[in-house]
């Protein structure tokens, strides 16, 4: 057996173990990441989203020309607009408290974060052909800001480092989803077809 199934292509012919069991034993090794952690348990619904992610571009290796540059650039837009915010929300909070104050000072910011990420995307062939990626960075990162999904490390008591903090951990943990979707492809142990 040749080493073509590192190659964590889909399109192969016929897999030696069916998807559907590979996801299983696949999960078998994941798990433990998001229990057995303490702290640093990983937020596995980030690895399955961009799982998933590795399928809708193709089921292929070469998925990461286009994922791992795009998810930074979504969620470095998203990090430097929650920062944009908070600093405006230090003006708007006194005037109409601090929901409202950081709720305006996220629309207001939002106007230069939006054309950046939309125009951004024809920056790079990266970009415009991962826009689904750049799109799940910026997601991802908002989202565990928001929940608070991440390990407490470093000043937490400080806005910025969060908001950082929190994009910086969406990044890693997308490119472990990355290398379960690979990963899974892998556990098939697809066969090469007659013609190869």
């Amino acid at each position: 057996m040749g080493l073509h199934w590192l190659k964590g292509d889909l399109s192969y012919p016929s897999k030696r173990i069916s998807l559907a069991f590979a996801a299983v034993i696949l999960v078998a090794f994941i798990l433990p990441l998001g229990l057995y952690l303490g702290n640093w348990n990983f937020p596995l619904w980030i690895g399955f989203i961009v799982w998933a992610e590795y399928f809708a571009l193709g089921a292929k290796v070469d998925t990461w020309k286009l994922i791992i540059p795009s998810i930074p650039f979504g969620a470095g837009v998203a990090a430097a607009w929650c920062s944009s915010a908070v600093v405006l929300s230090t003006v708007l909070a006194p005037l109409w408290g601090p929901v409202t104050g950081l709720y305006v000072a996220f629309v207001i910011s939002g106007i230069l974060w939006f054309p950046i990420l939309i125009y951004g995307l024809g920056w790079t062939h990266a970009w415009a052909a991962g826009s689904l990626a750049v799109f799940n960075g910026f997601t991802l990162q908002l989202a565990l800001y928001f929940t608070g999904a991440l390990p407490t490390f470093g000043p937490m008591g400080n806005p910025y480092w969060i908001i950082w903090w929190s994009c910086f951990w969406a990044i890693a943990m997308a490119y472990v989803g990355w290398f379960i979707g690979w990963f899974h492809v892998v556990l098939t142990f697809p066969k090469r077809s007659n013609k190869e």
